[in-house]
């Protein structure tokens, strides 16, 4: 069955289009993970961006995972198991695959912290969730190193415009933030009733695989 699989099955082509699939899904729940913590982003908008920001990072998550198990079995350039699991042990770019193992296991601790939270607290929540941003940098850099279409004028574009909107959406709603009112810091405020300060810790910080969605007015 495994040699069929072998033979057959375009082993290649599932690597590129799930690794690449799995970037794209990565970066649209990153996306809608910061859109829905902006200020203006209430009710029924910010409900529904909450919701395709979880289901877009579980699937790119699913994807990494077939994007492993392809490279495992590719007889092309196949991975051992632990060039896969081990960062920067695999023969072929080993920085790019680095990275790209390094990214995945922190995007499997956002989100099973965020399954966690209410076990974790929310300080501790919110120092796991914070990666999110290394897990997307490293499957950018991952994406462009080991990719065999990142020499591609389309590829290139797509990586460009991809890492751009997040930079400025994170320095959009952290101008808004700013503009808006009062600073939010890590750790509990004294001045702050705490139901008021978990809604702004929830609204400050919606990023990759947030947990159970908190009532929204």
């Amino acid at each position: 069955m495994a040699q069929w699989i072998v033979d057959y099955v375009p082993t290649w082509n599932i690597i590129r289009i799930s690794g690449i699939a799995a970037y794209l899904l990565l970066f649209a729940g990153v996306f809608l993970g910061i859109a829905q913590g902006m200020p203006a982003a209430k009710g029924k908008p910010k409900a529904t961006m909450y919701q395709w920001h979880t289901r877009t990072t579980w699937l790119a998550f699913g994807l990494g995972i077939l994007h492993a198990l392809t490279l495992y079995i590719d007889h092309y350039s196949p991975f051992t198991w632990s060039e896969l699991l081990i960062p920067f042990s695999a023969s072929v770019h080993p920085v790019g695959s680095g990275l790209g193992t390094l990214s995945f296991y922190a995007l499997l601790i956002v989100l099973l912290s965020s399954d966690l939270r209410n076990k974790l607290g929310r300080k501790w929540w919110f120092m796991f969730h914070m990666l999110s941003y290394p897990a997307f940098i490293g499957l950018l850099v991952h994406g462009m190193i080991t990719g065999s279409d990142s020499g591609n004028v389309l590829m290139r574009l797509m990586y460009v415009f991809t890492g751009l909107s997040i930079l400025g959406i994170t320095v959009l709603r952290g101008l808004l933030r700013e503009r808006k009112g009062p600073q939010i810091t890590i750790g509990p405020n004294r001045s702050q009733s705490q139901p008021a300060m978990d809604r702004n810790w929830g609204e400050a910080y919606g990023l990759v695989g947030a947990g159970r969605q908190e009532r929204l007015k």
